[in-house]
Order: C-alpha cells, then structure tokens, then sequence
C-alpha cells in the first residue's frame, strides 16, 4: 500500500513505468490524422458527387432527365424554381428538399415517387406550384402516409397520371384554402363523393379527363363555389341531369356516352356557362339549353341526334322533355328571337349526326351566330328562304351530305364569307344560286355536279351556274364536277385569285374562259384534265404564283419573254420533251420550284433546264428521279449528263451527215458520168452506120 502510495507522489515516472507510450501516442496521432485526412476526402468527395450538372438561370434551376435518384442537396439555398422532372426519384424527403425554403415552383413530375414524407411540403412556405404528375402515387407505401398535408399557399396542383382511385384522393388533399387549379385527369376515379373537394374551397379550374367516372354524386361541386373551368371528358357518364353550376363557364363533357343533358327545373341563380363540349357522345335530341343565356360556343358533333320536322302535336311543350324540344330555337314561336337563350350563340357544330331536315325556323333566332358547321349529316336540301337570315354568318360548312337542292334568298347570309358545299350531290342548280351573297369570298363545290355559265350576254347551258358578277369572291373549287366545257367570260367580273378546275377529264377550256382574271388571279389548278393544247395566254396573268399542269397531255407551253411572278410551275405526268430557254426564260426571276417528274425528257436540247440543276437557281424537285433519254437509248439521270455527252452525239450526227452528203454527190457524178458516156456512145453508133 506504501509503495503505492510512493508510486502516486512521482507522477513524472509513469512514462518510465511505460517506456512504449511515446511511441505509441506518436503512432495513434499519425492514425488520427491519416483517419481525418480520409475523413475529409470522403466527404469532399460526397460534396463533390452531390453536384449534378443543373442548369441555373438566375434563381430557377432545371435538373430535368439526369437520371437523379435523390433531391439534389448541394444548390443555393435561395432558389424559387426547381425542375427536377424526368429523374428516378422514389422518394420526397423533408431533408434535402426542406433546405430550400424560397422555393415557388417544384416539378417533380414524371418520376417514381410513391413515398412523401409527412409534411415536407410545409416546411416549404412559399410554394405556390406543384407538379407531381405521372409518377406512382396509389402504389407502395404511400397508402399508409396521411397525403400531402397541408398545403397554405399552392395554387396549382397536378396529381395526373398516378392511377388514383376513388377514396385515395380524398386521402391526398389536404387542406389547400389557395389552390385555384387542380388536375386530377388520366388517373382511375370511378366516381366522385361529396366531401372529395371539402378542402379546396377557391378552386377555380378542374380537370378531370381521361378516368372511368360513372357517377357524380349530389352536391360533389357545392363546395367550390368560385368553380369556372370544369374538364369531365373522355369519362364514362351517361346522363347530365338538374345541372346546377350556376357559376361555370366552361363545360367539356365530350367522349362520354350521354344520352341526355338537362339543366336543374328552377335554378337559383343564371346561369354564366359560356362554351360546352358534347362532342362524342350518345346524344339523340338536341340538348336541353333553355336555362343558358350566355352560351357562346356549343358543340355537339359525332352523336345521333335528329331535328323534328315541327312542333309536337297537342300542344307545345307537352312531350318537350323527352323529345328533345324545350331549347330548340323554334320550340317558343313567341318568344322575341333576341331574348332567345341562344340568341349570344357565336359557334355552332352538328356536324356528324343523323340530321335529315333542318326544320324551317330552327337557325332564325341565332341572331349571333358566326360559325355554322352541318357537314357529314344526311341533309338532301338546303334553303335559307328570307331576307337577313343568320345577319352575322361567316362561316357556313354543309359539305360530306346528299344535297341535291340549295336555295339561297336575296339579301340572305349578308356577312357570309366561307361556303363549303364539296362532296355533295348538287346540279342543275338556279342560276343566280350564289349572287345573292355579298360577302362571299370562299366557294368550295368539290366533287358535285355544277356546270359554269358563260359570261354575261352568253347563252348559257341548261341547269349552269353564273360566276360571273362574284365581286367578292376570291377562292373557287370546282374539281370533279365532270364539266365538258368551260365557256368564254365564265369569271368576267369576278376577281379571283384561286381558281382549281382539276379533275374534270376533258375539259374544254376554250378561249377567252378565263379572261378577266390576268390582273388577280395567283393560284390556278387544271390538273388530271388530259389537255393537249393550253388555250390560255399564260404570260399575260401577270400576278400568277402556283400554276398546277401535271397529269394533261401537254408537250408545249407559251412563251414566258417577259418577266412574270410565276414561283411554283408544276408539269409532272404530261408529255414534255423539251423546255427550251426562249420559252421558259422570262420565269428566272421568280421561279423557285419545278415539278417534271414523268415526262420523256430529251437528254440533249434541254440546256434551261440543265442550268437550273446545276446552278441551283430553281428547286426541280425530285431530281434523283428526273431522267431522259438519249434518243431511243435507256433512261439515265438528268443530273448525270455532261455536254460534251450531246456534242458527241452531234459530232456523230455531224459526221453522219457528211458520209450522207458524200454519198449522195458521189451517187449523182456516177449518174453524170454514167449518161455522158450513153450519149457519146449513141453518137458514136449513128456515125458509124453512116
């Protein structure tokens, strides 16, 4: 114990008690050091591999399709936008993310993100837009998770894509009192409850496209009662019925399957819906709108409504419900049409429907409307029968029907601009069908049956058609309409600048058929006519840009000598040979493109034409196929022939023509030489019998 205590007083000798402690305090403080020094290149290289090649612009940062697995935690703490789209993210948690407390903007969408950590959006408090678009968050654990939480500031939220079902969106949002815009769309909703949107109060746009809903239950939108925009299409409903959003504006429903759409019997309020969206649906009645008076835009194409002929019998309104009549235009004929619900109607379309007869008075209350679109229905007659109906018009398609009548009223369709009438089955219509239109600039008569009358003061064919005196009209299409003979003066008057007469296999242009056009016409077709002779004095429209030739017998055009505007010359599938330069020269200036394949090019002659290919100053479009012929020889490439391949074929020519030459001279000295010699041998024989 003493020695002990002895050993205790004489503290300096206990490094002589251990006489190894120096070395190996020495040996620690190297370890020690050599422990930190790898310490801190592990985590300068940790820092290091943190940062990812985003890309910053002032305080917005994209770090979109880099293939990232986490947050980035390296960036300026200051940030306000972060792209982090298109990565392998899996998870989202509140660190590294929360560092970046300025953030506004986050886009994490296209992702893998089944996990959020609770509230690591709250640690966020100035996020104002959300995008977790197409990632997966109805899978994995994110099911046991409380949703996003709350989120105070975010106005814009898209949660599409994720396979949401019914009941898991009620899970995510949380309490949002900001957000104005929420997309629900291309998820698995099959229905949506009452309460789903009790925690979105200023909503003001929803999409909902592309999900299987079927029901939509009482009361599911009175919650959002500043609701303007409202996307249900491509979903699985069927009926609209005691529709009562007073306060939207805009109501797509289309690529449904509706059979009916009703507003509620006594609404509380007007209604201010401006634009709705049946399209593709099973509508068989025209919709009930009577409780629509700021409608605008409505369209209801590719459904199976028919129009009535007229009024039910019995009295009106008896059986409107469930045919269909309680808003269409003529079901009240006392209403004054300007109080009419649909009297601020602008776009109308009923185009793809069953449509038979559109009923007398059915269109004249539609004060407003501006665009008109009945094509591909199953009209056989047309008749607009009074005077300043439809005042406002500009826009009107009938075209794709089986019309084989069209009346038109004088003083009709004032401010009617486009008329497409194609493929439809019209002839033998009045002759003044169209002078009564005013406005009109666009006449599309593809594939009927309409014969040009001539000009005025000429006998006209039987059943033709004036478009002469058109002052307006500036467009015309006349292809396939099998017209014979297009008489001279048929456009005096009538200052066109597109004219197609294609596809009317022999033709007759004669001359002076498109006289009055020289000064404004730019685009003329006379395609698919099989013309051999052009009888029209091409140089002298001076205005001319696209002329089309192709598919006619031509092998000759008129001299362009002076310059014209002529850009695009299309001459493909007709019988040229030769486009010599005292022809075509005056079109230098402004040709920019050249069509000629299918014609029996000569190799040799064609020197315009070799100069533009090689030169470059026109586009002959398709010049790896454009080929000639060296006489009867095979076909080779345009671009492939050299001169001096012709001046070998004209030496050879050349030389031809001497041995001929040669021949021939030598043939009539031999015949000289030969008669000569009978001659002097008859004299020699008379003299000597003498």
């Amino acid at each position: 114990m003493g020695a002990m205590g002895a050993g205790r007083g004489k503290e300096p000798g206990v490094l002589q008690c251990f006489p190894f402690l120096p070395t190996l305090c020495r040996a620690m403080s190297h370890q020690i050091l050599l422990l930190l020094a790898v310490l801190t290149q592990g985590l300068a290289t940790s820092q290091q591999g943190d940062k990812v090649p985003c890309e910053m612009v002032d305080k917005q940062v994209s770090c979109q399709g880099l293939g990232l697995l986490h947050v980035p935690s390296m960036l300026p703490r200051d940030i306000e936008a972060l792209d982090l789209s298109g990565n392998q993210l899996r998870s989202i948690l509140a660190s590294p993310l929360g560092f970046y407390v300025a953030l506004r903007h986050l886009d994490l969408s296209t992702n893998e993100i089944s996990f959020i950590q609770t509230g690591v959006f709250q640690a966020l408090p100035h996020l104002e837009h959300l995008n977790l678009a197409r990632n997966r968050l109805a899978a994995g654990t994110m099911l046991s998770t409380p949703g996003l939480g709350p989120l105070p500031r975010v106005t814009s939220l898209d949660l599409s894509g994720n396979s949401l079902y019914s009941g898991l969106v009620e899970r995510l949002l949380g309490e949002a009192p900001a957000l104005r815009a929420l997309s629900l769309a291309e998820n698995s909703l099959t229905r949506l409850a009452r309460h789903t949107f009790w925690g979105t109060p200023a909503l003001e746009r929803l999409d909902l496209h592309s999900n299987v809903l079927m029901d939509i239950e009482d009361g599911a939108f009175e919650a959002l009662p500043h609701l303007a925009h409202l996307n249900l299409s491509r979903n699985s409903l069927t009926c609209i019925s005691d529709f009562s959003l007073q306060q939207l504006r805009v109501l797509d429903l289309s690529c449904n399957s509706i059979e009916a759409f009703q507003t509620a019997p006594e609404p509380r309020a007007e209604y201010q819906l401006a634009w709705l969206d049946l399209r593709e649906n099973k509508l068989l009645h025209f919709p009930d709108l009577a409780a629509l008076p700021s409608l605008i835009y409505l369209n209801v194409s590719n459904n199976l409504i028919r129009l009535p002929a007229g009024p039910p019998q019995g009295g009106e309104g008896i059986h409107a419900p469930s045919e269909g009549w309680s808003a269409l235009p003529f079901s009240n004929p006392s209403r004054n049409a300007s109080s009419h619900p649909l009297s601020q109607l602008l776009n109308l379309d009923l185009s793809y429907n069953e449509i038979e007869l559109v009923p007398e008075g059915f269109l004249e209350p539609l004060t407003s409307l501006r665009f008109l679109n009945l094509s591909r229905n199953c009209l056989r007659g047309f008749a607009v029968l009074r005077a300043g109906f439809l005042p406002c018009l500009v826009h009107l398609d009938v075209s794709h029907n089986a019309l084989v009548t069209l009346a038109l009223a004088s003083r009709a369709l004032g401010s009617l601009r486009t008329l497409l009438l194609q493929d439809n089955a019209l002839q033998d219509l009045p002759p003044y069908t169209f002078a009564g239109l005013a406005s009109l600039q666009r006449l599309n008569l593809q594939g009927n049956r309409v014969r040009p009358c001539g000009g005025p003061g000429e006998p006209g064919a039987l059943g033709c058609v004036a478009f002469s005196g058109l002052s307006s009209l500036r467009i015309l299409n006349l292809v396939d309409n099998e017209m014979e003979r297009l008489r001279a003066g048929a456009f005096l008057h009538t200052p066109l600048t597109e004219l197609d007469l294609s596809a009317n296999p022999g033709l007759d242009v004669v001359t002076g058929a498109l006289a009055g056009l020289e000064a404004s016409l730019e685009v003329l077709a006379l395609q698919g006519n099989g013309l051999a002779v052009l009888q029209v004095d091409l140089p002298c429209f001076s205005c001319l840009k696209r002329l089309n030739l192709a598919e006619n017998r031509l092998s000759r055009l008129p001299a362009w000598t002076q310059a014209v505007s002529l850009e695009v010359l299309d001459l493909r599938n007709n019988s040229f040979s030769l486009l010599p330069g005292s022809a075509m020269g005056g079109l230098e200036p402004s040709l920019r493109r050249l069509y000629l394949q299918g014609n029996p090019l000569s190799c040799c002659g064609n020197g315009w034409l070799a100069a533009q290919l090689h030169q470059g100053r026109v586009d002959v479009d398709g010049t790896q196929d454009l080929t000639c012929r060296f006489g009867s020889q095979e076909e080779v490439a345009l671009s492939h022939v050299r001169p001096e391949d012709c001046e070998k074929g004209g030496l050879k020519n050349v030389n031809l023509i001497i041995i001929l030459t040669f021949a021939l001279v030598s043939a009539i000295l031999l015949t000289t030489l030969a008669t000569c010699c009978c001659v002097r041998r008859q004299k020699f024989g008379q003299q000597y019998k003498a």
